[in-house]
């Protein structure tokens, strides 16, 4: 991702377009090259003496504001080593030794005379101690490794960046697929929830909508459900046209940002269908029931009068091959929840559960209200595979 200082982009009729670049555009090319080889040759170096290389190429640079983007989008895909157990007590003990030594020097003492007595009651040379001193901090870590790529596809990755960062102060998102391929809308509905969001979908003829509510008043969730949608746009790309707009709202302004298939967007994500919350992998390992099964892959399920929902999961018996479909609800959904239950309460639907965080029952009679309703699990952090037998076999 990119900081706000690294975004460009243009602002006209209240619309905001980012400042795409063009992936064959030469003089980008060269020195995505040239910062790439800089990383490769930069494994083994401190992170503070591989981002000064890098940082001393894009201030070169004729666009350098792009080039520090690129930059940073290189720093994330990089992985540093990890401090050795014990560094910090290390330290400490290290420091109270030198200070030991020094105040029994006598008075006028040379720094050569400090530095052997020193270096008589050290474990290991001083130089080497000197060394790995700070090696802990984050700009002594060496660099390990980077998730390569090429040239073009930092560049792609760099366009996806300045679409992303808008997004971190949306308040809602809607997503229009024209006459999608049902695989591409599975891969960008399964993408939705690996992302924890939930949106309303309909379908207007051939075309398919989601729309994305944003964390309403709890503005304290806002930069981690910003983050969501951001992660959420990487996968849009795999539809074949599609047209996306998002409300964009800042203390100084109002803007609405507008993308769609003709833009130089390239998602990542290409087998994207295959990806599965980690909560839900881990509720796959531990859920073992004789009689339900797990469909961790499902498709949209009609709610309300004309609405679908996503659900995150699937619970199919054995026997019978009746589907319990469950939907979850993290602490960021009070909108989208509340539409739900007016939807179960209007057209009851005896095969969808509701999971519900317990941050979104804020006071003992909803709390009351949520726990006593027949289809809600209330959790923590995710619902628990023991509840869910549970309440399958209620």
């Amino acid at each position: 991702m990119l900081t706000r200082e690294l975004l460009l982009f243009r602002t006209r009729d209240a619309k905001l377009r980012p400042s795409f670049v063009r992936r064959d555009d030469p003089g980008l090319l060269a020195l995505a090259g040239e910062l790439i080889a800089s990383v490769e040759a930069g494994r083994g170096h401190s992170r503070d003496e591989v981002e000064e290389a890098l940082a001393l190429q894009a201030g070169a640079h004729a666009r350098p504001k792009v080039a520090r983007g690129l930059v940073k989008l290189l720093v994330d895909r990089m992985r540093f080593d990890e401090p050795a157990e014990g560094a910090v007590e290390a330290r400490a003990a290290a420091f109270r030794e030198a200070a030991r030594v020094r105040l029994a020097l006598p008075a006028g003492a040379s720094v050569e005379h400090y530095e052997a007595r020193l270096a008589a009651l050290l474990p290991q040379p001083l130089s080497e101690l000197r060394e790995a001193l700070y090696a802990d901090l984050p700009g002594h870590r060496a660099l390990l490794d980077w998730e390569a790529l090429g040239s073009a596809e930092l560049l792609d990755r760099y366009n996806l960046a300045l679409a992303q960062g808008p997004l971190f102060d949306a308040r809602r998102l809607t997503l229009r697929a024209r006459a999608p391929e049902l695989l591409r809308v599975r891969k960008v509905l399964r993408w939705l929830k690996f992302c924890r969001l939930v949106a309303e979908v309909r379908r207007e003829g051939e075309d398919w909508v989601l729309e994305v509510e944003g964390p309403g008043a709890m503005l304290s969730l806002q930069k981690k459900y910003g983050l969501q949608l951001a992660s959420f746009l990487s996968v849009v790309p795999v539809l074949a046209r599609w047209q996306l707009t998002a409300a964009i709202e800042t203390p100084r302004r109002r803007v609405t940002l507008v993308l769609d298939e003709k833009d130089p967007l390239v998602s990542p994500h290409g087998s994207a269908l295959g990806h599965i919350p980690p909560e839900v992998a881990s509720l796959a390992e531990g859920f073992e029931d004789a009689e339900w099964e797990l469909d961790l892959l499902p498709l949209p399920r009609n709610v309300g009068a004309t609405g679908l929902c996503v659900p995150d999961v699937t619970f199919r018996h054995r026997r019978t091959r009746r589907e319990v479909a469950l939907e979850l609800f993290h602490a960021w959904h009070a909108g989208p929840l509340a539409r739900r239950l007016e939807e179960l309460r209007s057209r009851p639907d005896e095969g969808l559960l509701l999971g519900v965080d317990r941050a979104l029952a804020k006071g003992p009679q909803e709390r009351e209200t949520l726990e006593a309703h027949p289809q809600v699990v209330l959790f923590h952090g995710f619902p628990s595979a023991k509840r869910l037998r549970a309440r399958l076999s209620a």
